[in-house]
């Protein structure tokens, strides 16, 4: 090998038996669901102190989480936190029928191919009759007194929450929160979109036993002709 040559083969060698290694990488550090014998039950990961939440996800979460939830938020569980306008009605449809219909059915009846092809469980009913109650634990700690509201055979309903079984902020921590086998929607909505999805579904909700009289004047025959005689929409 030539004396120009040498150097540079030296200097390969060198570099090739040297490790790339970020210090940042290689520091001691405990994975996800390992054994640390530092702590008396061995485990690596830790139970976070009772009443702490991350700092910045509280700062973006808590003007609208439902009081009584696991993280203790502000908002009253039966109120409805923002305006609701027709803008927001549109934004709800669109992620309601983007995250919640290919699951629970565009009317949130449970009617849908997902629900079909479930047989572990199926997505159930958001309102009417076939709406399953809900075990006496989890979730149903944020419900407040109902009627028999969205059933099937109570006749015409008036135009409120009182279309839904449960109040708005149970619907919003359920997406925030996952329920059963339905995981969290968090990260894919922030909390004004949750809201839009729950303003939604009280449409949805109260559209199926609406009285004919909330129809607009101009479409209200039209939907007498397609109830038949005798019948009502």
């Amino acid at each position: 090998m030539s004396a120009r040559l040498l150097p540079r083969a030296v200097a390969a060698l060198t570099l090739a038996a040297c490790e790339d290694r970020d210090p940042l990488q290689v520091q001691a550090r405990d994975n996800a669901y390992t054994a640390d014998p530092n702590f008396a039950d061995g485990r690596a990961m830790r139970t976070p102190v009772r009443g702490t939440v991350p700092r910045e996800w509280y700062r973006r979460q808590a003007p609208a989480i439902p009081q009584r939830a696991p993280d203790g938020g502000l908002a009253d569980p039966a109120r409805f936190p923002v305006p609701l306008t027709r803008e927001l009605l549109a934004r709800g449809r669109g992620h309601f029928e983007t995250w919640c219909a290919p699951c629970h059915g565009l009317l949130g009846d449970g009617h849908s191919v997902v629900a079909e092809n479930m047989q572990l469980r199926p997505p159930p009913a958001l309102y009417g009759s076939l709406h399953a109650p809900h075990p006496p634990s989890g979730m149903v700690t944020l419900d407040g007194p109902r009627a028999d509201a969205g059933r099937e055979g109570g006749g015409p309903l008036a135009p409120g929450w009182d279309a839904l079984p449960h109040p708005p902020g149970f619907y919003y921590q359920v997406i925030t929160e996952g329920y059963g086998l339905m995981p969290s929607y968090a990260a894919e909505l922030p909390p004004e979109q949750r809201w839009a999805v729950v303003a939604w579904l009280r449409v949805l909700a109260y559209s199926q036993r609406a009285p004919l009289s909330a129809a607009p004047t101009e479409v209200q025959s039209s939907l007498q002709r397609q109830a038949g005689p005798g019948g009502a929409p």
